[in-house]
């Protein structure tokens, strides 16, 4: 697998100050300022979504994660992406380190999260209802 994909780009950088628990937190509570609308954004909605979704993204460099957290319209659900990369290339799926984020994302309700990966094998998707 070589090169990031540009939605993996986004978001701030986090190093070893920053826990996952933490970055969780962070994350969860931007995600409840705003939502992924089902309807395709445009003009000053679009700088809006954008805005949304980079304060969502955050890249972990301890745990080597890219993670996005979001509230989504469609289906009144939050939906956590999470692959593992470098700065430079995507690395292999982590299961533990990847249930140590959801567990800090989702708590309780982490069991409920349903599971999907992309069809590159890359990007694992949790929803939850809201």
């Amino acid at each position: 697998m070589s090169g990031l994909a540009e939605q993996h780009r986004v978001g701030r950088i986090f190093d070893t100050d920053w826990t996952i628990a933490n970055v969780a937190k962070l994350l969860k509570f931007n995600a409840a300022r705003g939502m992924v609308r089902k309807r395709l954004a445009q003009g000053g909605e679009l700088a809006i979504q954008l805005n949304y979704l980079r304060t969502a993204s955050a890249r972990h460099l301890p745990t080597n994660v890219v993670v996005t957290f979001t509230r989504e319209e469609e289906g009144n659900c939050w939906h956590a992406a999470i692959c593992f990369a470098d700065l430079n290339q995507y690395l292999p799926w982590n299961a533990g380190v990847a249930e140590e984020w959801l567990a800090a994302l989702f708590g309780a309700d982490r069991e409920r999260a349903v599971e999907s990966v992309d069809a590159g094998g890359v990007v694992h998707h949790f929803k939850l209802p809201a």
